[in-house]
């Protein structure tokens, strides 16, 4: 089988496949959790889901049985939708009391106490109800006690990822590319989501494990990759600055420790347009570009070991995806 050829664009911005991200309307078992939250959290627009939505088939394992796509992509919607509440907890708003909590919601044998002092109960509430509804869309796969384990550490990995992102907030000394590759990239939940598919695949070949999750990790970094590249502008603007592209600024000597904790505080003395015209000229963009390039010419010598699942058109997926956050990043948005 030929391995397909990463043909990515220039950051330039003209190339954008979900254009209509908007247009194709929420699951039904997740518009009363999409509702819920605009009601009672309503940190992020509600078109965060729609684009997850609009691109879980491009990043979905070919192994998923035909008839249970829908319920596999509802519940990825849902996760996504739980750890962007833990980490909006943690890293907005600095809230440690309520993420610990947060982060026991998964695990049967440790209590979520939305009652706790300093606990805001809302968020736990939420999350308690949200994670019910997931686990039924879960508990539905045909291999779902087989791959449980797995899922419960692939949620453990993208919370710590969570936690080191909130640490990096209050230490700016603490940034480093090595450890965003080591933590940071779980927040993406790629592994996540590729243990539901393998949930809902009864013809997966349960030999073929270890090899899916080496194309999974790398094609986890590549979607942290284009998610920096589609977000540091804005991010910077509100005073987060734990994009890969911000903490390679800082390790290459283009930022200093001090502009970080500037950036942070928003301080009228470091003004953003100056450091986002350094960032943009300096190359950054144009290295994560290529070290996208280089994880998916890794992934891609799977091709022809991985007889269970077509590795050829999950990467083509992730090459769709990534265009279309090369061009939000170019956007601005």
């Amino acid at each position: 089988m030929p391995r397909p050829d990463p043909r990515v664009p220039a950051l330039d911005g003209k190339t954008n496949p979900f254009a209509d991200v908007a247009a194709r309307p929420l699951p039904e078992n997740v518009v009363p959790l999409a509702d819920a939250y605009d009601e009672r959290i309503a940190d992020r627009d509600r078109t965060l889901w729609h684009w997850f939505h609009r691109i879980e088939p491009e990043i979905r394992l070919s192994c998923v049985e035909p008839e249970r796509t829908r319920r596999a992509c509802e519940a990825k919607i849902l996760a996504m939708m739980f750890i962007t509440v833990a980490d909006d907890v943690a890293e907005r708003y600095g809230d440690r009391a309520t993420f610990a909590e947060l982060r026991n919601v998964p695990f049967e044998h440790q209590h979520a106490d939305p009652t706790r002092d300093d606990v805001d109960g809302e968020y736990v509430r939420f999350q308690r109800d949200l994670w019910s509804q997931f686990l039924e869309l879960y508990d539905a796969g045909a291999r779902a006690d087989e791959f449980a384990d797995l899922l419960r550490f692939d949620l453990r990995q993208a919370l710590q990822a969570v936690d080191y992102s909130a640490l990096l907030a209050h230490h700016p000394g603490l940034a480093s590319e090595r450890e965003l590759w080591t933590y940071d990239a779980h927040n993406m939940l790629v592994f996540v989501f590729a243990t539901i598919d393998l949930a809902n695949a009864s013809a997966f070949d349960s030999t073929d494990l270890s090899a899916v999750r080496r194309v999974v990790a790398r094609c986890q970094r590549m979607a942290r990759i284009g998610n920096w590249i589609a977000t540091w502008e804005r991010e910077l603007a509100e005073g987060d600055y734990s994009s890969g592209v911000v903490v390679r600024a800082f390790e290459t000597d283009l930022l200093s420790v001090d502009e970080l904790r500037a950036i942070r505080t928003r301080s009228s003395e470091t003004p953003i347009e100056p450091i986002v015209t350094k960032i943009r000229e300096s190359g950054i963009e144009e290295y994560f570009v290529d070290r996208w390039r280089s994880e998916y010419t890794e992934a891609a010598q799977f091709i022809d070991e991985i007889d269970s699942v077509d590795i050829g058109a999950y990467l083509e997926g992730f090459e769709t995806v990534f265009r279309a956050q090369l061009a939000k990043g170019a956007s601005g948005s």
